[in-house]
């Protein structure tokens, strides 16, 4: 053939009839998840930071979440927004993108109370509709009204040390929530304060407590005992979604002890 008659000649698409006909493009299947961390958690600010980063630190924690091991590191597996709670409606979905090849699930957590809020349910939905195309498992977290409600439980000691306690006037042999009852900060028979961050800030006003900083929220993570009687629906909604990506695989009367405490 002269080389005139070879630029002319159609060229063949591999299966060796001469046909011109497109090949089909080959069919990919999901993303492959081997090889990737558990799972990210990226939350508003350095508080929720310290507190679930020491929580899931805990060499007992699943037992006390009541799910299975997970991998988990606190300097690497959280991530901090940039601009805090007011950005993650807008823009969580974008700025988590940059670690889905490194990570099969994402957990994003923010506080209910920042300026001019959305309904929960609305932020919830906000950052959902961000994510539900592009993670496989996620959960949205949003914390009524801040992380503060986390802190607050009927574990005194460890509220106490915590908190740095240190009464101002001597002979003051009362616990955390009977300042607060007195202050009108803790209505009788509730769970929590009426307002979990003022409760913490009326103490370091009054001198009960250390310095306030996030170290509160770290030593409460590494020294509660228990989480069976935290009432908040955000910290339960946490729990369960671990539960479910995680399951335990045996309950033994050891695991089921540790969950009870």
């Amino acid at each position: 053939m002269s080389k005139g008659a070879a630029r002319r000649a159609p060229r063949e698409n591999g299966n060796g009839n001469g046909s011109t006909a497109p090949v089909p493009r080959q069919q990919t299947g999901p993303p492959d998840e081997s090889g990737k961390r558990d799972v990210v958690f990226y939350v508003a600010d350095q508080g929720m930071k310290a507190m679930i980063g020491a929580f899931l630190d805990r060499r007992d924690i699943h037992h006390k979440l009541g799910c299975g091991p997970f991998a988990f590191d606190g300097g690497r597996d959280i991530k901090l927004a940039p601009h805090k709670d007011s950005e993650l409606p807008l823009r969580a979905g974008a700025l988590l993108q940059p670690w889905r090849g490194e990570y099969r699930r994402a957990i994003v957590v923010q506080d209910h109370a920042y300026d001019n809020p959305l309904p929960p349910d609305e932020i919830r939905k906000r950052i959902t509709a961000q994510l539900e195309d592009h993670w496989p498992q996620f959960a949205v977290v949003v914390i009524e009204p801040e992380l503060e409600n986390w802190f607050w439980s009927d574990h005194a000691p460890a509220i106490k040390k915590a908190l740095v306690w240190r009464p101002p006037g001597k002979g003051d042999e009362r616990t955390p929530r009977q300042v607060l009852e007195d202050a009108g900060l803790w209505g009788p028979g509730k769970d929590k304060p009426d307002d979990p961050k003022r409760a913490v800030e009326y103490l370091h006003e009054k001198k009960y407590t250390g310095p306030k900083n996030n170290g509160i929220f770290r030593r409460y993570a590494e020294t509660v005992p228990s989480v069976r009687g935290c009432t908040d629906a955000s910290f339960q909604h946490l729990r369960a979604t671990l539960a479910d990506w995680f399951p335990a695989e045996t309950t033994t009367a050891h695991t089921t002890t540790e969950y009870a405490q």
